[in-house]
């Protein structure tokens, strides 16, 4: 299972002042713990990545751009011409790094010589 790293969220994140309430009782740090503890309780490794570009990122063939998102909901990559909702994307973006980590966590530890 992997997430995005939600760390400094709503540092980055602009809302109108209706929504910041709402916004800033969202507990993301314990929503973290708890996927990390019921995964782990089922035995399904589990992974943070980082978050920087996931909906900016073409999965195809990495071009990043902020024209990418010509608005929230859709993704449009202006070098491959892919199209998909932005979410969707982001997810693929996100499952690709923690594919990519996910050599490095299970590497074996060589010993010592």
């Amino acid at each position: 299972m992997a997430v995005e790293l939600l760390d400094g969220i709503r540092d980055r994140v602009r809302l109108r002042r209706d929504q910041r309430g709402a916004f800033s009782s969202w507990p993301f740090h314990q929503l973290g713990q708890h996927l990390a503890y019921k995964a782990k309780m089922a035995g399904v490794p589990f992974l943070e990545v980082d978050a920087a570009y996931t909906s900016q990122r073409c999965p195809r063939c990495g071009h990043t751009e902020k024209a990418n998102r010509p608005d929230r909901d859709r993704f449009c990559c202006r070098r491959c011409g892919l199209a998909a909702p932005a979410d969707h994307v982001a997810g693929v973006n996100v499952r690709n790094r923690a594919r990519s980590a996910w050599v490095f966590v299970t590497a074996p530890v060589p010993a010592p010589a």
